[in-house]
């Protein structure tokens, strides 16, 4: 699955240079919408895919990240990317179990973007240049 990685990669650092690019990488919103939108895939899948416990697990899953972009935005930035990186490592935990509900080209795929959006607003910090 190396090539979903590598596509997860490309399109995580495709994001973040058109974010940069257009200046919405300064918004303090930035990071937690793209946490709360990259956590609602999975409660998609299950909801395509899946049973009722496994929807309601999934719907769990996407509300504990969504609370973290809530807080991370009201309180620390660097929350919300390490949340977006943890959430890459969830994918690929899920990837691995046999009875995950997405694609299994999913995980990695999504690894390599959370992985690549989380280290650039972890270390990058744009929200922090101004405006």
């Amino acid at each position: 699955m190396l090539a979903p990685l590598a596509a997860g990669v490309v399109f995580g650092g495709a994001t973040t240079g058109l974010l940069r690019a257009t200046g919405m990488d300064r918004d303090r919103a930035t990071g937690p919408i793209l946490l709360a939108a990259i956590a609602l895939f999975y409660p998609v899948f299950a909801i395509e895919a899946g049973t009722g416990p496994e929807i309601a697990l999934h719907i769990a899953i996407a509300l504990a990240f969504l609370g973290v972009a809530v807080i991370g935005h009201a309180r620390a930035l660097p929350l919300v990317a390490a949340a977006m990186i943890g959430h890459g490592l969830f994918d690929i935990s899920a990837h691995v179990a046999s009875d995950g509900p997405a694609p299994r080209w999913w995980g990695p795929f999504c690894l390599g973007v959370d992985v690549v959006l989380g280290g650039w607003f972890l270390f990058a910090r744009p929200w922090q240049r101004g405006a």
